[in-house]
């Protein structure tokens, strides 16, 4: 038991550790290589997109042969992110080469993430105890570390150590993928659903609205609050450079939000049991208000604070949405209720990173933290709407 709950919890950890050069620099990496910030919120915004249809065709295709598993699509997938970063490395400068590259990277990993969460529940369905909290908090611990590593590391040797982390770790993270063992279940058997968009009774997705209004509110609060997630801190280097910091103090502020997270993560499900879940996405976007004034603080202290505060929004919001459609919905919706929870993160991730970079260059980051402000209020309101509507 205790061997394949290792596997897992390495094989989170160094992802996450590759996700550092992939999210935590992105802003970094991409205007230290000739890209305006409103051309990053544009392109990263397009990519998101891509990476929207990537992540469900993947899945399509595990899904329809039993041969492939998380395994095979992992092996390959980072095989191909190696390459990429490889790319990266030997192109730095060249500003076009440098963003599609760094485009789909992006898609990649972004890509991969649900293939590695479902290395716990692939052990998990064949009658061995793997705790995700646990395993997707040491994800936290790792990236805080790499983060505050490769903060140091950039503000001497540049960009190229972003490059140099995710070799590195990718290749890590393929052997771990390669080393990790495949269980036998007999007669086990994946039940299909073919109607998970329609149900039963033919209702379309409006009907679907009119029979769950708290549940949707609650999903067009999640979108905002991602929105102001990847808006306040994708262009968190921007905040800090205002106030004459560099990316080492961007790495420090990634470390202490990773961090925050870990106790959250460990002790979510407790949580949970004593309080529901759409209370506790409103209780997330309030602190996402109140995160928001705090970053308009000019101060680095007040920076450290604000991502300290992640623990009480980000890592509340992320794994309560995984419950939601269950503890809102009827057996019948609750896949589809599952479907529009992922759409509404990805939405806000892709909103976030446009309207954050449109944002920082028209008014500078004054005007994108009153923006992410007002962003976080109405994520609050739609959410409390949520608990209010039956």
């Amino acid at each position: 038991m205790k061997k394949y709950s290792a596997f897992c919890f390495l094989l989170i950890g160094i992802f996450y550790i590759i996700q550092v050069s992939v999210l935590g620099y992105t802003v970094y990496f991409l205007s230290e290589n000739g890209w305006a910030v409103a051309e990053i919120g544009i392109l990263m915004a397009a990519f998101g997109i891509v990476a929207a249809f990537a992540q469900p065709l993947l899945g399509f295709v595990a899904d329809k042969n039993n041969k492939i598993d998380f395994k095979s699509i992992l092996t390959c997938s980072a095989l191909i992110v190696t390459v990429l970063f490889v790319l990266l490395l030997f192109f730095d400068k060249n500003k076009i080469v440098i963003g599609i590259l760094f485009g789909i990277t992006f898609v990649m990993t972004n890509s991969m993430s649900p293939f590695v969460n479902s290395s716990c529940f692939y052990y998990k369905d064949r009658g061995i105890n793997v705790d995700f909290g646990k395993a997707r908090g040491f994800g936290s611990f790792s990236f805080a570390i790499a983060s505050y590593i490769l903060g140091s590391f950039t503000k001497v040797f540049g960009t190229k150590s972003i490059s140099l982390n995710g070799i590195i770790a990718t290749i890590v993270f393929f052997i771990v993928v390669l080393l990790m063992p495949r269980v036998k279940k007999e007669d086990y058997i994946v039940e299909e659903k073919h109607n998970d968009i329609v149900s039963n009774d033919g209702k379309n997705q409006f009907d679907l609205i009119k029979k769950y209004p708290s549940f949707f509110l609650i999903v067009i609060a999640t979108t905002l609050a991602m929105c102001f997630q990847n808006a306040d801190c994708g262009y968190l280097i921007d905040i800090i450079e205002r106030l004459g910091g560099d990316s080492s103090h961007l790495g420090i502020a990634n470390a202490i939000a990773a961090i925050s997270e870990i106790p959250i993560m460990f002790l979510i499900s407790k949580i949970m049991n004593r309080i529901k879940v759409k209370k506790l996405i409103a209780i997330a976007c309030a602190f996402y208000v109140l995160r928001g004034f705090v970053f308009h603080i000019p101060s680095m202290k007040a920076i450290y604070i604000a991502q300290l505060m992640q623990m009480l929004s980000y890592a509340i919001l992320i794994p309560s949405t995984v419950y939601l459609s269950d503890e809102m919905m009827q057996d019948e919706d609750k896949n589809k209720g599952q479907t529009f929870i992922g759409m509404a993160i990805t939405i806000g991730l892709i909103l976030g990173s446009f309207i954050g970079g449109q944002l920082v260059s028209a008014g500078g980051t004054d005007l994108l933290e009153i923006g992410c402000i007002v962003i976080a209020i109405l994520s609050f309101v739609f959410a409390s709407l949520g608990i209010l509507v039956k």
